[in-house]
């Protein structure tokens, strides 16, 4: 298959590209960095030889951008079978929307929602000319419909997903194109491994995973599924309870009762 994955240089997004490098994929890796976009690159080519792997820049908030990104991938791996809304920011900052600044603000919103919207624009232009593909966008805290206190900002993107994944997929109906999202659970990532606040520290220990694990059933699912509308969804109910049953083993796993990541 023909992969392309926004914010992929790290976390959930370069841990599902060297899932799908495990089936052999052909694989476009995108961040807003070169240098990072190159060792990501580079890392997926060491981790296997055999999958074709290329990397560009791309801000997702510019539309411009996205756009190029999807004639780079048509230039270098002749179509796209898959595409991943996975870039995504929360600020690194986590209080009160009171006391958010606004250019925070207006870098999550753009990041989340805007560069999801853009890249579901641009990918659903070219699949429909191309007569196929999947779309999925990534969801997050708040999707579910849960509150966010103290992350207002990162929920209100992420709460947004779920009903544009329903609203593309009516447009979508009569084409050979889906659109879906998925829901990774608290993935250790950069995110929030330096941002975790000590009233959550229990709750990341418990029920925090690291993005192989996550990646590895994510990307197993996404080969499979065949309709749209659907959520992808890896921390679900019984995986919770699960882990809440099982919270007396899960102390001081990823992180102190200061809010520090444990390094292994």
């Amino acid at each position: 298959m023909k992969i392309v994955i926004t914010g992929s240089s790290r976390g959930i997004g370069f841990a599902l590209a060297k899932r799908f490098a495990e089936y052999g994929d052909q694989i476009i890796i995108s961040s807003r960095k070169q240098e990072a976009v190159d060792i990501a690159v580079n890392n997926i080519k060491s981790f296997n030889l055999e999958t074709e792997v290329h990397g560009t820049v791309c801000d997702v908030t510019k539309i411009e951008d996205v756009k190029s990104l999807v004639q780079f991938s048509d230039e270098k791996i002749s179509g796209i079978d898959v595409w991943i809304n996975n870039a995504g920011i929360n600020g690194s900052f986590y209080g009160k929307l009171t006391d958010w600044k606004n250019e925070v603000i207006e870098q999550v919103i753009q990041t989340n929602l805007v560069g999801t919207l853009n890249g579901c624009a641009a990918a659903i232009e070219y699949m429909i000319k191309q007569g196929h593909g999947k779309v999925f966008n990534l969801a997050g805290m708040g999707s579910n419909g849960m509150a966010s206190p103290n992350l207002a900002v990162y929920g209100a993107t992420k709460a947004s997903i779920p009903q544009l994944t329903k609203s593309l997929s009516q447009e979508l109906k009569d084409t050979n194109v889906i659109i879906n999202h998925m829901s990774p659970g608290i993935v250790i990532t950069d995110l929030i491994s330096t941002n975790v606040p000590k009233e959550a520290v229990s709750i990341f220990n418990i029920l925090a995973e690291k993005p192989d694990k996550v990646a590895k059933y994510l990307a197993r699912k996404m080969r499979k599924i065949n309709k749209s509308n659907k959520n992808i969804n890896f921390a679900n109910s019984v995986k919770v309870f699960w882990k809440f049953m099982t919270a007396s083993f899960r102390k001081n796993r990823f992180f102190d009762q200061e809010g520090n990541l444990i390094e292994e």
